[in-house]
């Protein structure tokens, strides 16, 4: 019988399928990963599943259980402790990425300033509202620390990034519906972040960005405390 040669494409495209699904909810925290059933869904063969499922594991969304006769893959679980160590490291991540923004010419770091600021007052006008605008406060979230990411030349840091932010993410977009209401300390952290960059501070923007996720940490850890961790058996 021959053997499965690697694909590459086939490989980065049942990453990216079952990575959404994870981040989604379509696949459950906790939920069980049965190989034929992602191949059946996505429509590949178990090879590139497999492949992608090890990429999973080792950027940190599966993670084998060790219940039962046979260690198995499941989804992770959304934690307290995990919440915290995720959000430190992306801190720290952001922290660098604002360093090097606040090294920008005094004229990129206005416009960049400029835009931040933009994005802060809107997510200050509509972070008291309900339902509807519970989407719309994940996007300027997002966008307020991408347009920094976008002002800056840092590869690697990206990369990083890239691999770290979707499972902060993950977090919020599950529970940040009970986050509504406590948006005013994120805004404020928000400006004084925004203020070191203008002012061509590094050291100050980095400690303040950090600052920034450590506390975000302890207001999730504080709603992960009344709504519960999820999958977590």
């Amino acid at each position: 019988m021959k053997t499965p040669s690697f694909d590459p494409k086939l490989d980065d495209s049942a990453f990216d399928r079952i990575r959404t699904m994870i981040l989604d909810g379509s696949l459950a925290p906790g939920a069980r990963i049965v190989e034929s059933e992602l191949a059946d869904h996505i429509g590949v063969s178990r090879t590139p599943i497999r492949s992608a499922l090890h990429r999973l594991q080792q950027d940190g969304y599966v993670m084998a259980s060790e219940r039962g006769r046979k260690a198995r893959l499941v989804v992770a679980p959304l934690t307290k402790e995990d919440a915290r160590e995720i959000y430190h490291i992306a801190g720290a991540l952001d922290g660098l990425v604002s360093w090097h923004a606040a090294r920008l010419s005094a004229d990129e770091r206005e416009a960049l300033s400029d835009s931040m600021t933009l994005i802060n007052e809107e997510l200050a006008k509509i972070g008291q509202t309900t339902g509807a605008e519970l989407q719309r406060l994940l996007e300027l979230h997002a966008s307020f620390h991408a347009v920094v990411f976008e002002a800056i030349y840092a590869p690697r840091l990206k990369a990083l990034h890239a691999t770290t932010r979707p499972q902060a993410d993950r977090y919020r977009r599950i529970y940040s519906s009970g986050d509504f209401g406590q948006q005013g300390p994120s805004v404020e952290e928000h400006r004084r972040i925004v203020e070191a960059i203008r002012n061509g501070n590094p050291d100050e923007a980095l400690c303040r960005t950090q600052k920034h996720w450590m506390e975000a940490a302890d207001r999730l850890c504080r709603i992960i405390d009344v709504r519960g961790e999820h999958g977590n058996w």
